[in-house]
């Protein structure tokens, strides 16, 4: 019998901050078969306009409150809540006024889909998010 081969395990760096706006960042920290994880820092105030894409979001609030925005609903998030979002569906985050606010977002892509969203259309999608919401 031949010996069980074990994954590689692969461990990232952790890449800088990329700013996409005026008080928005994201630091795009792993993707692998298909998902990935993102960190989206957004300033006081600062919002993510209601878009959609394919891909489904786990996420978790780390630092700040927010109010997230998922089809007609919306939610008061602290740091510690943890949402999920059906691809295809509209949804906005806004950090309001009391801070700064760290989203963990992970990525899935629907089934359809070969591989998920790459880093650089995540950047892409943030960038359009934000770029709604400037005055």
């Amino acid at each position: 019998m031949e010996p069980r081969t074990r994954p590689s395990i692969r461990v990232e760096p952790a890449p800088e901050w990329t700013t996409v706006a005026e008080g928005v960042s994201v630091r795009h920290m792993v993707d692998g078969n298909g998902c990935s994880i993102t960190l989206y820092r957004l300033g006081e105030g600062r919002r993510f306009e209601r878009h959609e894409h394919s891909f489904a979001e786990l996420g978790v609030v780390l630092v700040g409150r927010g109010v997230l925005k998922v089809g007609d609903e919306e939610r008061e998030l602290g740091a510690g809540d943890s949402f999920f979002i059906p691809g295809g569906t509209p949804h906005g985050f806004d950090s309001g006024p009391s801070g700064p606010v760290i989203l963990m977002n992970v990525t899935a892509p629907v089934p359809s889909e070969v591989g998920g969203p790459s880093a650089s259309e995540l950047l892409r999608i943030a960038r359009d998010a934000v770029a709604k919401s400037a005055p």
